[in-house]
């Protein structure tokens, strides 16, 4: 096939590799935190990812395929979105499940109601763009990105071009339940007092039917809430950045 393409076969080699590369990276980049974000220029996130793969092709880390017909190379263009696409789904979890977690708070508080901007593909409650938003920012100031695009080069020789039967998609079912898992777990505790506290109101308002506990108790959770989400929401970032890594698997 390279000897029949009009650039020459060392060109067309290249370009070949130039476009699987970019099957690869295409999730990694849209799906990142912070980079891939809604908010972000599709042409800023198109230009990144142009860039970092024209350096993959320049940087020799990616062989090029010898002997490629057209079909084999539709399947290795289709094994590398696949590839991309769990890499990507892994790296984006790190965000979902602090959206996941503050879904969980915004209910149990009483502010599923109120929306924010949309991050993602839509609207999300205040607490979930509060954390996502804190925890896109610690990413960033801690050079994630650079972290990726490095560890993106190592997983080159550990899964090479359309080594699909390497890559482990069990893994990636594994860390999307993890995450679930980790979010609730960092919303417990907000679910647990919301539920204690529910069971009081409902003692109260047998022992005094008269009183109308929904227009005391409604104001005082929320504002219960805000206090207690003020004073964890420092640590729940910490405990979620030391997970963050583990959570993705590959980075």
């Amino acid at each position: 096939m390279l000897e029949q393409l009009p650039f020459g076969p060392q060109l067309s080699a290249w370009i070949i590799m130039f476009m699987l590369i970019v099957g690869r990276l295409t999730f990694v980049v849209f799906l990142m935190p912070g980079i891939g974000d809604q908010t972000v220029p599709a042409r800023v996130r198109l230009s990144l990812l142009l860039g970092a793969a024209m350096l993959f092709a320049m940087s020799g880390l990616v062989s090029p395929p010898i002997d490629l017909s057209i079909g084999n190379f539709v399947g290795l263009m289709g094994t590398e979105v696949i590839i991309g696409l769990g890499l990507g789904v892994l790296l984006r979890t790190t965000i979902w499940m602090l959206n996941m977690a503050g879904a969980l708070i915004a209910q149990s508080i009483g502010l599923s109601q109120m929306l924010g901007i949309a991050l993602d593909t839509e609207a999300q409650t205040v607490t979930s763009n509060l954390l996502a938003m804190a925890g896109a920012v610690l990413l960033l100031s801690a050079d994630y990105h650079v972290s990726v695009f490095v560890r993106i080069a190592e997983v080159y020789s550990e899964i090479p071009v359309g080594a699909l039967g390497q890559f482990d998609r069990g893994f990636v079912i594994d860390g999307m339940l993890n995450a679930i898992k980790f979010a609730v777990l960092i919303a417990w505790p907000f679910v647990a007092i919301n539920l204690l506290y529910n069971i009081s109101l409902g003692f109260i308002n047998k022992a005094l039917p008269s009183l109308m506990v929904a227009f005391v108790g409604a104001p005082f959770m929320i504002g219960a809430g805000f206090v207690l989400l003020a004073l964890s929401i420092s640590t729940i970032l910490m405990v979620w950045m030391d997970r963050v890594s583990g959570s993705v698997g590959w980075w």
